[in-house]
């Protein structure tokens, strides 16, 4: 009895190893109960351990079936994964290509990108001096964003570029701002006035002083009492601390001095 008990463990435990044969091993199934079911009755074994043993062939034959049906969902499922893995293998060749070509394209813009850059500083220098340490900064950080290599080639494009629109959007404005200023040697704090890339003048906080730029000479001039008085009232129009009116603001030179 002990030896049938044995055989008939044997044969279900080896159910669960052949899985992937699971039409094929279904027949062995079926003919391997019969088989034990036969030996079973021969064994002189009492109805009762009988039943016991059939209830138990049927729960190991159900988890053999189970197995069987998890095998196909799993196989499918494998399948699938198998299907996106090519085509994540397809997408990343496309990747490499793409990657060739913009190498490729780097080598042209990268030296166009630097020469923007170099005429952006340029262009600073020349124009009106006002906020020259914000827009010195600006030219200096395109600089620095060239060397670095987390920065995309479109993004490093896409900042110098703003920075052109910036420098565009000065000439068509109208702006005050607080800044120092040399004057007589000694650094003073002024209220500024720049009218587009017209007109730069100055008025000192305590509004005894005042000057303008003269685009001639490239340097700044003193202003007359007249164009301190008016640089007083655009700063106002300008911070909206005074309605709207015609003032004269000299451009080259203070023809009254």
């Amino acid at each position: 009895m002990k030896k049938n008990l044995y055989f008939l463990t044997l044969i279900f435990s080896s159910f669960h190893s052949f899985a992937q044969d699971a039409m094929e091993e279904n027949n062995v199934v079926n003919d391997t109960i019969l088989l034990s079911k036969s030996s079973i009755e021969k064994s002189g074994l009492t109805q009762e351990q009988i039943v016991k043993l059939d209830e138990t062939t049927r729960i190991l034959l159900a988890d053999y079936q189970a197995t069987s049906k998890e095998f196909d969902s799993l196989k499918l499922y494998n399948d699938q994964v198998q299907k996106i893995i090519n085509s994540q293998i397809e997408e990343i060749e496309n990747i490499i290509l793409k990657i060739d070509e913009l190498d490729k394209t780097n080598q042209r813009i990268v030296p166009l990108m630097l020469k923007m850059i170099d005429g952006l500083e340029n262009f600073v220098l020349l124009d009106l001096p006002f906020l020259m340490k914000e827009r010195s900064t600006r030219v200096l950080n395109l600089k620095e964003t060239m060397d670095r290599g987390d920065i995309s080639t479109s993004e490093k494009f896409r900042l110098i570029t703003e920075a052109y629109k910036t420098e565009l959007e000065y000439g068509r404005t109208i702006e005050t701002y607080r800044d120092n200023i040399l004057i007589d040697d000694v650094e003073t704090s002024a209220d500024f006035l720049r009218v587009g890339r017209i007109a730069l003048t100055y008025l000192t906080v305590d509004g005894n002083k005042g000057g303008y730029w003269d685009t001639q000479s490239s340097s700044w001039q003193k202003a007359s009492s007249s164009i301190r008085r008016a640089t007083a009232d655009a700063l106002k129009i300008a911070s909206k601390q005074a309605p709207p009116a015609l003032i004269k603001i000299p451009l080259y030179r203070d023809s009254n001095e």
